[in-house]
């Protein structure tokens, strides 16, 4: 499950200490506009399964199913913006199971 609200303050913190991005993030939809990129600017986007397909077989062609474009963009947002856990670090997000 993605954890939304951890990911929106970590944002919303990392912003709030930058005065570049102070200065272009200036109303309260832009940091959901990196995640939530092909919808009108709202604080209410809609849900990531209304364009990406749960299933990878209903994907349609040049949309990413829904684990697919999870990871593509929080690896891309990790790899760019050098956060922890790295990009590569599946671990970091996935704990291992319990057998």
């Amino acid at each position: 499950i993605l954890p939304h609200g951890k990911i929106v303050q970590t944002l919303t913190a990392k912003a709030r200490e930058s005065k570049l991005a102070n200065a272009f993030h200036t109303e309260s939809t832009t940091l959901c506009q990196s995640c939530h990129h092909n919808s009108p600017a709202s604080l209410t986007p809609p849900r990531c399964v209304s364009c990406h397909a749960v299933d990878p077989q209903k994907a349609t062609s040049g949309v990413p199913a829904l684990k697919a474009a999870y990871h593509l963009q929080c690896m891309t947002c990790h790899a760019r913006m050098n956060q922890k856990p790295a990009e590569t670090d599946c671990n970091g997000c996935h704990k291992p199971r319990v057998k």
